[in-house]
């Protein structure tokens, strides 16, 4: 099966299984939204390729673990720390995880069902179990994530050859066993580490910090709150929300909300009704400088605001509306 081409980020987004997230692009990027998937039983592979920068919240479904792996030259950070050839994201069930990537990045994850963790779990000894219900960042050697990622390479080259090469049960719940047996050691040699103790705990935890702070500028984008207020609402200082916000997402809260904003407004052009304007569509959001939001959009998802809102409503854009300009 051919690695899947998606027109957009949301499509590509939405085809994950096992895992409920938004995605936001964040920057220019000409690159495809590029997917392969391999289903072995109770273990999905995906080798995926981002299209652009992006922003990512999200948190697998009940019963349902991930490993997210970030191939060279992806800059991505989840959950605050970078994610290296020395390490990989792990990620438990109905945990939300932030992260960002500074650039279209590519990765090999591994969608793990609960069954099947498990029962290899269950063979390696000493391995705390619990420890596989937290979303953390998993750091061992560079071999033994190596060893990880071209399991799974190997795997999208032997299908390639031979479609039929998993579909008797032996080779593949054999594959299956070795491949979530490497990364469980991983988890068992990251687990033996020892902790280092941290001084000056602030006053809330980062991820709470963020989660309210996210909450906030979702309502102010509703109309519900003033997004100055936001400080108030999450109940930490400005530079305590500014470190959460840069350390999970790369940016301080007021640019995390012109990227939700530009999103929203696209969310309302792609489902306006007839006699829905750019104007108006704007103004919902408070935006009413329009020839710099057409400019932030077109940079943003390669296509003018008019021309988004024609698709809508299936009609060409008029000549001389808000946003039609043409790109550079």
């Amino acid at each position: 099966m051919p690695a899947l081409i998606f027109p957009d980020f949301e499509a590509y987004s939405n085809s994950v299984d096992g895992i409920d997230g938004e995605m936001r692009v964040t920057g220019h990027g000409d690159g495809p939204w590029s997917l392969n998937v391999l289903e072995l039983g109770g273990l999905t592979l995906l080798h995926g390729i981002d299209g652009a920068p992006v922003l990512y919240r999200g948190a697998p479904h009940e019963g349902r673990f991930g490993a997210y792996l970030s191939l060279p030259g992806s800059e991505t950070e989840l959950d605050g720390q970078r994610v290296g050839d020395d390490g990989f994201t792990w990620l438990a069930p109905r945990v939300e995880l932030q992260g960002f990537t500074r650039v279209p990045a590519t990765f090999l994850a591994i969608d793990f069902t609960e069954r099947v963790l498990l029962e290899q779990a269950s063979q390696i000894e000493a391995l705390d179990v619990t420890g596989l219900y937290r979303t953390r960042n998993i750091v061992t050697t560079t071999a033994m994530v190596g060893h990880i990622s071209a399991l799974i390479q190997r795997a999208f080259e032997v299908r390639e050859a031979r479609p039929d090469a998993f579909v008797d049960a032996g080779p593949r719940l054999a594959f299956v066993a070795q491949l979530t047996s490497a990364v469980l050691q991983c988890h068992q040699r990251a687990g033996s580490e020892p902790s280092i103790a941290k001084r000056g705990r602030p006053p809330l935890p980062r991820r709470e910090i963020v989660r309210r702070g996210v909450e906030h500028i979702q309502r102010s984008l509703r109309g519900e709150v003033a997004f100055s207020d936001i400080p108030f609402a999450v109940g930490a200082s400005q530079r305590s929300l500014n470190r959460a916000f840069d350390d999970l997402f790369g940016m301080a809260p007021h640019h995390f909300y012109l990227i939700e904003r530009l999103h929203a407004i696209r969310s309302a052009l792609r489902s306006a009704r007839p006699g829905d304007t750019i104007t108006g569509i704007c103004s919902r959001f408070g935006v009413w400088d329009l020839g710099r939001m057409a400019a932030q959009y077109a940079r943003m998802f390669h296509l003018q605001p008019a021309q988004e809102l024609a698709r809508a409503l299936g009609a060409k854009p008029t000549a001389g509306a808000a946003g039609t300009g043409r790109r550079r």
